[in-house]
């Protein structure tokens, strides 16, 4: 049960074309920036986006042997020759709940369940068959988010997440998501804090509130502002969700105002979090940011399958790549994935797909 070697592969994978200049434009105009930030300076952030090089899916790839010639796979940020090296002779078992392992924690994970006999999610502990899988959207445009949920509702997905921005109409564009999906078709705005003022944040949010597909509303001002938050849910009454950590959990907790949570996928952290919130009944969802593919999202539903208050759909970019890293497609029916039943991650590398993007 020892790591024999770790092999690295840098990628760049595209992706889709149809979103890649509605994603260039999601991340490079005012990404972020408060309605009162983008009034004040729109000629510099217009500028910044035309800077804004089209966005790419950026990883590496990791596989760890062992000397049986089981291989665990991972994905995530480079580490060096050296960084690498000192896992090698170790039992991938010494690692168990180790965050510092960084993107070696999936491999691990995937090594570990295949020399027990089971999967990730039932090495965890006892685990559900299904998770919850949202689908994610920047700031697009009305059209662009009207043809994004018919894609979305085509491959089973039943959650929906955008970015609200200040350079967008929120309220034209969950009218555009609501003039193809069905009753039960949930929407999650994020405002990434960008509404800047409890007023604004109300003013709006009564209108999101017009259609009854607005299941919640995240990070709509400043995550710390308690009495704000307090302020739009009472005026609202509207589920509202925001990242762990900004105010302090405990605080945040007894507030009773942040309905849902967002926590992030490393194993440790996972945990901690999740059972801070499982004290006040609190349920959340996990998220990955742009670099993570199907591999991290895989990983990341066996996590949920395995978290009893990990019940909402949990959030990735995979679908938006040009292709997957895998063999075995991630399916979403009725907004659930099937938990994978054979041993480790439940995954195959696609070597064609790893050399065609390999950098």
């Amino acid at each position: 049960m020892k790591i024999t070697r770790i092999e690295r592969i840098a990628l760049n994978i595209p992706y889709q074309e149809h979103v890649r200049e509605p994603l260039r434009k999601g991340w490079g105009y005012a990404n972020r920036a408060t309605d009162d930030e983008f009034a004040a300076d729109g000629e510099g952030l217009l500028q910044k986006w035309k800077d804004t090089p089209v966005p790419s899916v950026k990883t590496t790839l990791y596989q760890v042997f062992d000397e049986h010639g089981r291989v665990g796979l991972g994905e995530g940020a480079a580490r060096s020759d050296e960084e690498l090296a000192a896992y090698v002779g170790h039992s991938p078992f010494e690692y168990v709940g180790d965050d510092s392992a960084g993107p070696l924690q999936i491999a691990f994970y995937d090594l570990m369940g295949q020399i027990v006999g089971l999967p990730i999610s039932r090495l965890l502990g006892p685990a559900r068959d299904t998770a919850p899988l949202a689908w994610w959207s920047h700031g697009f445009e009305p059209d662009v988010l009207r043809r994004e949920a018919s894609r979305a509702l085509a491959a089973g997905y039943k959650v929906h997440k955008f970015k609200r921005r200040a350079h967008t109409d929120v309220v034209e564009q969950v009218e555009a998501i609501a003039e193809v999906a069905p009753e039960d078709y949930e929407i999650t705005v994020d405002a990434n804090e960008t509404f800047g003022t409890v007023e604004r944040a109300i003013d709006v949010g009564k209108k999101l509130k017009a259609c009854p597909l607005v299941h919640c509303l995240e990070s709509p001002v400043t995550q710390s502002d308690i009495e704000g938050y307090r302020q739009i849910r009472a005026a609202l009454d509207l589920p509202l969700a925001h990242h762990i950590g900004a105010p302090d959990a405990i605080d945040a907790l007894h507030s009773g105002v942040y309905d849902y949570f967002i926590l992030g996928t490393t194993v440790a952290a996972l945990q901690r979090d999740a059972h801070i919130c499982g004290a006040r009944d609190r349920p959340f969802w996990m998220q990955l940011g742009g670099d993570g593919t199907d591999i991290s999202t895989l990983f990341m539903m066996h996590l949920a399958a395995a978290t009893p208050n990990a019940t909402k759909g949990h959030v990735s970019m995979q679908h938006l790549q040009e292709a997957m890293l895998l063999e075995e497609t991630i399916q979403v029916k009725e907004g659930m994935v099937t938990i994978p039943t054979i041993p480790g991650l439940g995954g195959t590398l696609n070597m064609d797909v790893v050399d065609r993007y390999r950098v």
